[in-house]
């Protein structure tokens, strides 16, 4: 999705193209079946972004339309800095809220320990787009891989540095996504992982 940067994908005009991080609609229906799949009888799922995010608009309106398909409620918080993050936890409870899906964003990909930390200790399985996440604890991600998007933008580069205007080159979105899931923390959690979704899976860490 574009989020005002751009006129389109494919006409991206003025001096803007690039990669985009992911298409907001595949990569959060992804991330929300993940959640039924290991959950099955998730009701209320809690999306947590940070506030001002650019992501957070077209984050929340493909998670809006996807939840009528996923038989889902969401309560959606959103949070500032690190210390905001307990009183959103404690909301979360309140609310009853079964699991987590995290908006992708610089804000939560540098708290991503924390937020995995968090989602843990109140038992919520967390769902969002960092393996690096997923490493520190969370449960598990879908996103893109991020080597493979640096080689399409050095693409873009050399073909920009050899006169292509920007706003000529379609913005592209990644060519490869992960999937990487926590075995320690599904076993944490007290649930199972099905062996239909470690054969998705890319990375398993154990």
């Amino acid at each position: 999705m574009v989020i005002g940067l751009a006129d389109s994908l494919s006409r991206p005009g003025g001096n803007m193209t690039g990669v985009t991080f992911e298409a907001a609609m595949e990569t959060y229906g992804k991330r929300l079946q993940f959640l039924k799949e290991l959950k099955p009888g998730l009701s209320r799922v809690a999306v947590l972004g940070a506030r001002n995010d650019p992501n957070i608009v077209p984050a929340i309106s493909a998670l809006d339309r996807l939840a009528s398909e996923y038989t889902v409620t969401l309560d959606k918080y959103q949070f500032e800095k690190s210390a905001d993050l307990p009183n959103a936890f404690d909301r979360m409870r309140e609310a009853k809220d079964d699991a987590l899906v995290v908006i992708s964003g610089s804000l939560t990909f540098s708290l991503g320990r924390e937020i995995a930390e968090f989602a843990n200790r109140y038992r919520f399985p967390s769902s969002g787009g960092f393996k690096e996440t997923v490493a520190a604890g969370g449960l598990v991600s879908v996103g893109p891989d991020l080597p493979a998007m640096s080689r399409q933008g050095a693409d873009y580069v050399r073909r920009i540095m050899r006169g292509a205007l920007p706003g000529d080159l379609p913005i592209q979105q990644p060519i490869k996504y992960e999937v990487a899931i926590n075995l320690k923390t599904a076993e944490m959690l007290g649930m199972t992982v099905p062996p239909s979704m470690l054969v998705r899976a890319d990375i398993v860490i154990e």
